[in-house]
């Protein structure tokens, strides 16, 4: 837990140098931590080689809820492959994310690693629907080790109903064409949620 506490007690950085150091100290930990990127969104944007060096307010407020992620997340488990796995994926304007899951023996939702990135200048200008689907793929493919091949299908919870029949386009959407085609690699079952019954955002915001 040192290199935590070292995380925790770094000070705001007062350069490009710092920051990346404070940045590539959290890079282990970003996998315990839901929405990693799109937290830290305003501190990457500084690495960038058009940018100046200025911390905002906005830097700083990322700053801190980066630490507060890494003191806060919940306890990741062990993967069970005899179980089913289940996966919350959403995507926003900035970034997509997902989250690895299963019901433990006393019915619980425990999370076993999240996942999540930073959309570049193109992704950006993805339609609402390519975005999800780039979130479900993109995630599917980061825990591959973990689901192909699974004993049950994976279930899959979206607040991005569209997302659900993903399967079954067959447009002129090239991309949306390719990704579907993807896609088959997996066994998974879509479902639609509301948005206020994300995982994501739930499992954000308890500690087991």
């Amino acid at each position: 837990m040192a290199k935590v506490d070292a995380i925790t007690k770094f000070p705001p950085p007062t350069n490009k140098k710092q920051l990346m150091k404070y940045l590539g100290m959290n890079g282990f930990y970003r996998k315990f931590c839901s929405n990693f990127a799109t937290v830290v969104q305003p501190l990457t944007h500084l690495l960038r080689k058009d940018s100046k060096f200025i911390w905002s307010e906005n830097c700083q407020n990322a700053f801190e809820n980066s630490k507060s992620l890494l003191i806060n997340s919940p306890v990741l488990i062990t993967p069970d492959f005899e179980k089913q796995f289940k996966l919350a994926v959403d995507a926003s304007d900035v970034g997509v994310e997902a989250v690895l899951y299963q019901v433990t023996d006393d019915n619980v939702e425990k999370p076993i690693s999240y996942f999540s990135k930073k959309l570049d200048k193109h992704q950006k200008n993805y339609s609402t629907i390519e975005k999800e689907c780039f979130a479900l793929l993109s995630a599917l493919q980061h825990f591959d080790v973990y689901l192909n091949p699974t004993v049950h299908p994976i279930l899959v919870y979206t607040d991005h109903n569209p997302l659900t029949f993903i399967h079954k386009m067959r447009n002129k959407n090239k991309r949306l064409t390719r990704w579907s085609l993807l896609l088959q690699e997996y066994d998974v079952i879509v479902k639609h949620i509301e948005g206020k019954d994300n995982v994501i955002t739930y499992a954000l915001s308890r500690t087991y």
